[in-house]
This record gives structure tokens, sequence and C-alpha cells, in this order.
């Protein structure tokens, strides 16, 4: 559908209300691919620093080190 900012306020709200959820750091990971769509790439950027801050064990840790050209 492409509303990515939709997309984002929507995992922003499973954030907010489910911080602990399973589902937490792929939502952190498709607020970053919203963001880069949108071309917003800093924000992106921080976004997936993010992910493997705060989840650095998690599948989507490993997408987001991948991304930003990591190891």
């Amino acid at each position: 559908m492409r509303d990515y900012r939709g997309a984002i306020a929507t995992q922003r709200q499973l954030l907010q209300q489910h911080p602990e959820s399973a589902k937490a750091p792929d939502a952190l990971l498709n607020i970053a691919t919203a963001q880069s769509d949108l071309g917003e790439l800093q924000a992106a950027r921080t976004s997936l620093q993010e992910v493997i801050a705060k989840y650095p064990s998690s599948e989507a840790a490993a997408k987001a080190r991948q991304r930003l050209g990591m190891r």
C-alpha cells in the first residue's frame, strides 16, 4: 500500500505497548525499512543501530548489521 508513515506509526505503537515482545526487534527493523523507503536515510540508520543496541542477539539485529555493512 506504500503507507510508510502509517506503517511507522503502527510499529511504534507496538513498541510502546509491548516493548518486551518477541516482535519488537522486527518492528524496529520494519521502521528502518519504511524510513529508508521514504528517503529518510539518517533516521533509518538510527533505527538500525537501535535494533542492534536493544536486541543484539536477535535475527533482526543480524539483518540490521548486514544493512549497515557490519559483520
